[in-house]
């Protein structure tokens, strides 16, 4: 793949405001045109490092209970998505600029695979995606929040012979299971590491309007 960003799709009607606080998971309070507003939070991890009070956030208007949902939000110089619900549709743009995925006739979504629902079934493969927020000294790690679903999706990806996509959302050189949060996650995926499970860490980034596919980044030692 040629060394630059390619596009993935973009994301309309965008507004801007600061982050205020998080009352609970889903639920963030934001400051937009002087008032304080409630938005939705798709990510259920802890964000803590990104949703700092008064961090500037993206967002758009909801089609749910709230009145607006939460993109992204602005840290260390770079948008960072924190919309879950989009990793689906850019892994299928992902598919479309590596080489791996080049010879695949059918894409199935949201199969069950033994006692999981994976997200794709590429022809006969599954594949788990998996979105990374979380990054410190350089080092994407996953996850930012103890994870039993992640840590049975993976062996239910080891059991099947699949593969696992991580889409690291940050600047980041490489990517590892993030240990001290959650131990078992991580024994899971240095398991199929050892078993020779295809492991992808793919960087995507955001400029506020538009989403990138940036690089493939290496996988440290686990």
């Amino acid at each position: 793949m040629p060394n630059k960003k390619l596009p993935i799709f973009d994301i309309p009607n965008l507004m801007k405001g600061k982050f205020i606080s998080r009352p609970n998971r889903f639920i963030g309070e934001i400051m937009y045109k002087g008032r304080i507003e409630t938005a939705h939070i798709h990510d259920p991890g802890r964000l803590q490092e990104l949703l700092v009070e008064g961090s500037e956030v993206l967002f758009t208007h909801s089609r749910g209970k709230l009145k607006y949902y939460i993109k992204a939000v602005h840290t260390d110089d770079e948008w960072v998505l924190i919309d879950t619900a989009l990793h689906s549709k850019i892994a299928l743009k992902v598919f479309e600029y590596l080489p791996e995925f080049s010879n695949v006739k059918e894409i199935r979504k949201e199969v069950k695979i033994g006692n999981s629902r994976i997200d794709f079934l590429l022809d006969n493969v599954p594949l788990e995606v998996k979105g990374v927020s979380l990054v410190k000294d350089g080092i994407a790690l996953f996850p930012d929040a103890p994870t039993e679903r992640g840590a049975r999706h993976v062996k239910e990806i080891i059991e099947h012979d699949g593969i696992i996509l991580f889409l690291v959302v940050r600047k980041a050189k490489c990517f590892t299971p993030n240990v001290e949060m959650d131990p078992k996650f991580s024994e899971n995926l240095s398991e199929a590491r050892k078993k020779h499970i295809k492991i992808m860490a793919i960087q995507i980034s955001f400029d506020g309007k538009m989403i990138y596919y940036c690089q493939r980044i290496p996988l440290s030692d686990f």
